[in-house]
């Protein structure tokens, strides 16, 4: 994807070109409507005015001040995505990190638009079977694979919220008192993963911004995990009732692959389009009300109130609001789906790799086969 030279290679080398997109076709499609001249988002007298995107599968609602920098202002990002929109409309198809029916209505879409085939790749996070498998995705773990364990499974099921907001995202400290306050008012447990502003920031000054008496006060309802935790462990397990998430696409397929209802705090990129497809399309989450997309240095910069961070939780969490209980009913079928999706695919999977090793030998740059092989999860 961050390579629109490769087309010319490939080209020469009479091979053909695969994008692997890590976003989902929905995001994917919002990007390609709101670059139009005509996109709404221009019109608009304010930032915060809501407009509808046109065009789409459904009828999705954004304010101006939600979409990227680089949408609202020409700049040089902006070239640089219309280099990456030329180079992915000369390559063959696209891989994802997702199965089609999470947004199968955007999957046509976009193939349509861009008029080549998407292969569904996904979710990866089911891949990884055991427990061993998913404590090493990614970073070394900071908390361990049992004490991790060992606190959940004391805990009834769906009565954990896990809050983790990805591993780009430092908060200012005054948004993370105001995180600290929310949870602890909420009255439910909960597990929180937090990064300091430096790696290397001490101990003692990344806690400078802890409320006083926090630690007594969620002593045995919550767990704080200091760095990097075993995300994709910990969403599976029963205990798990919801995930709050800053909604970067491998967070909110993790969230989904769990059958968990998520409360989205979008930050930057395109997680504010992944917002709209966990709470509009999808139905299975709440936002908790950001309005500004930000830079990844900015993030935070506007602060959410204790008091909104209170409200989602205790919405999300407590028992009887029935809105929560089809939200809850949605993500559970959710995530049979994708669970069935990657057992069903197993072996076509396998096959679809090893296609893809002698692509070159049959298909030429353009696309044209030699050879027609049919492969089970892909679109065309």
């Amino acid at each position: 994807m961050f390579h629109p030279w490769t087309p010319d290679v490939a080209v020469r080398l009479d091979i053909p070109r695969l994008v692997f997109q890590g976003v989902c076709m929905f995001a994917q499609s919002l990007k390609d409507a709101v670059r139009r001249p005509d996109s709404p988002h221009l019109k608009v007298q304010s930032d915060y005015d809501p407009f509808v995107i046109p065009g789409l599968p459904d009828p999705i609602t954004m304010t101006r001040s939600q979409l990227p920098d680089y949408v609202r202002t020409q700049n040089g990002y902006t070239q640089l995505m219309e280099q990456w929109r030329e180079a992915e409309l000369k390559s063959y198809g696209v891989l994802v990190n997702n199965f089609y029916e999470l947004d199968s209505a955007y999957t046509e879409h976009y193939k349509k638009v861009m008029g080549h085939k998407i292969f569904h790749i996904g979710p990866a996070a089911l891949i990884h079977r055991n427990a061993g498998d998913k404590v090493e995705r990614g970073h070394r773990t900071v908390v361990g694979e049992q004490e991790c364990l060992s606190w959940l499974s004391s805990k009834k099921p769906n009565s954990v919220l896990y809050v983790c907001f990805g591993s780009g995202c430092r908060f200012p400290d005054e948004q993370l008192m105001e995180i600290a306050c929310g949870l602890e008012a909420s009255g439910h447990q909960f597990i929180w993963v937090v990064l300091g502003k430096d790696d290397d920031e001490e101990e003692e000054e990344r806690e400078k911004w802890l409320p006083e008496g926090f630690d007594e006060k969620i002593n045995g309802r919550g767990m704080m995990v200091k760095g990097w935790a075993p995300q994709v462990l910990i969403l599976d397990h029963p205990s798990i009732g919801g995930f709050l998430t800053h909604c970067g696409w491998n967070s909110v397929i993790e969230g989904v692959s769990a059958g968990v209802p998520m409360i989205t705090w979008p930050l930057y990129a395109e997680t504010f389009y992944n917002e709209k497809l966990v709470t509009q399309v999808l139905g299975i989450g709440m936002e908790v009300g950001v309005e500004d997309w930000n830079l990844w240095v900015d993030a935070g910069k506007k602060v959410i109130r204790r008091e909104s961070i209170e409200k989602c939780v205790r919405r999300l969490m407590d028992d009887g609001d029935e809105g929560v209980v089809l939200m809850r009913q949605k993500a559970k079928e959710l995530g049979e789906k994708a669970r069935r999706a990657v057992e069903e695919g197993k072996v076509h999977q396998l096959l679809q790799l090893h296609w893809f090793v002698f692509l070159s030998s049959n298909f030429t740059a353009d696309g044209n086969a030699t050879l027609n092989a049919p492969i089970a999860s892909s679109t065309s």
